[in-house]
């Protein structure tokens, strides 16, 4: 409060300082005007300025009232506010109080906060508990400490080895999709939640994990060194097309390293002198604004909008900034998963680099989001902008429009395998025509 009081002294200082020197160059001018031979008389100059003194008063007085009111509508707010929650206080212990069954307090907060949040009729807005915020956060910073293994539930509850991330400690192992955990580190985990058994994985009094799984139907224990795991977000190989070589990358999702992967394999693929590219951004979510930033930017010429970005009041271009371009043709594979980041992506393409968009239109989310650490552990994902496409289009609700729509084959569906996968090879057809 000190630090503050000083603050407002020296303001009010430099406020009287610019008063007074404004009274003092009145007074010189009006004994200038005074001196000086005009046609005015003494009388009139005198009731001129009574009427700049009175003009001066009201204006003060004025200002004062527009003050008054102003902070008197503040304080009303605050009461407001203020009354609001001695109103959720008093539900808040009524329910812990006297509701019929016992209740977990935590649970009881969380769930006002989700009600808040869902108000806002927002379905891009949401509360993460602790250890929700803590797998969003390995997720989208693209490594973490553990085993390497994503696990879900199927449909009996029984915990099962979901995905086995490449180079990773669980692969290294031998861990399989499907494989059913028993038990983590001598612990049964029959009747445990996910997120019970990521914590017996995680436990960082032990450096190694004590996983014994069922696989059709013989038991086999494994005991896995933990260490650093980097997710990999993106693959790529290449494909022999009517004589021509097409590169081909798959992005799973935009993490805080996806671009440099991207990068890396960008760059392995040119060497081997591809024809063109095709990337797969098929049943991705999306992810950070700044990594399909700088991925858009290895392909644009300086200078040419990237996107557009728009708030309460402002609507901003974003351009590519480096000298770095291609000139190859490329066709984005889409679907009705494919969202935000890589919306952004494939429309950014289509409309600053001409590249063809096939297969569905995508999700359809327009909106930018940021996150807030709140002090229980948690994290509150929240819409603070909108974004346009470099033409200015905005996709919400609608989705990225592809330039060859093909719906993926039934024959992929029953057997998922590249020769079935009709988008891709559309996809791969498409860049060697040209």
């Amino acid at each position: 409060m000190k630090h503050v009081n000083n603050q407002e002294k020296v303001k009010n200082k430099e406020e009287n300082k610019d008063i007074s020197n404004v009274k003092k160059v009145s007074i010189n001018k009006i004994n200038i005007f005074l001196n000086k031979k005009t046609d005015f008389k003494v009388y009139e100059l005198i009731l001129f300025a009574v009427l700049i003194m009175i003009v001066s008063v009201f204006l003060t007085v004025v200002i004062m009232q527009e003050a008054k009111t102003s902070n008197k509508t503040e304080s009303n707010n605050s009461t407001k506010l203020d009354l609001s929650l001695k109103e959720f206080e008093e539900v808040y212990d009524l329910i812990n109080d006297t509701y019929y069954k016992d209740v977990d307090k935590k649970t009881l907060i969380e769930g006002a906060i989700n009600g808040m949040l869902d108000s806002l009729d927002d379905p891009h807005t949401s509360y993460f508990n602790k250890s929700e915020t803590d797998n969003f956060n390995e997720l989208m910073n693209g490594s973490y400490e553990g085993i390497g293994a994503e696990i879900s539930l199927n449909q009996s509850g029984d915990v099962i080895v979901f995905s086995v991330f490449k180079n990773s400690p669980a692969a290294e192992a031998g861990l399989k999709f499907n494989d059913i955990i028993l038990e983590v580190n001598d612990k049964s985990t029959k009747g445990m939640s996910t997120t019970e058994v990521v914590t017996l994985i995680k436990d960082q009094n032990k450096k190694n994990a004590k996983i014994k799984i069922s696989r059709n139907g013989e038991e086999i224990i494994f005991d896995i060194t933990k260490r650093v795991v980097v997710i990999e977000s993106v693959e790529s190989k290449t494909y022999e097309v009517n004589g021509k070589k097409i590169g081909y990358v798959m992005i799973n999702n935009f993490a805080n390293n996806t671009y440099e992967q991207f990068r890396s394999n960008i760059e392995s693929l040119e060497k081997e002198n591809i024809s063109g590219l095709v990337i797969d951004v098929r049943g991705n979510s999306g992810g950070y604004l700044h990594s399909v930033t700088s991925m858009l930017d290895m392909f644009l010429s300086k200078g040419t909008v990237i996107y557009q970005i728009a708030d309460k009041k402002t609507t901003y271009k974003y351009t590519a900034t480096t000298n770095e371009s291609r000139n190859y043709p490329i066709s984005v594979l889409a679907d009705k998963s494919s969202a935000s980041a890589s919306e952004i992506l494939a429309i950014g393409l289509k409309e600053s680099y001409g590249a063809d968009v096939i297969g569905t239109s995508t999700y359809g989310k327009g909106t930018v989001q940021t996150t807030k650490d709140l002090s229980s552990g948690g994290m509150i994902k929240y819409t603070i902008q909108k974004w346009l496409s470099p033409k200015g289009n905005w996709i919400n609700e609608v989705g990225v429009e592809p330039t060859i729509k093909i719906e993926l084959s039934k024959d992929y569906e029953t057997n998922p395998c590249e020769e079935n996968d009709n988008q891709l090879q559309k996809a791969l057809n498409t860049v060697a025509n040209k």
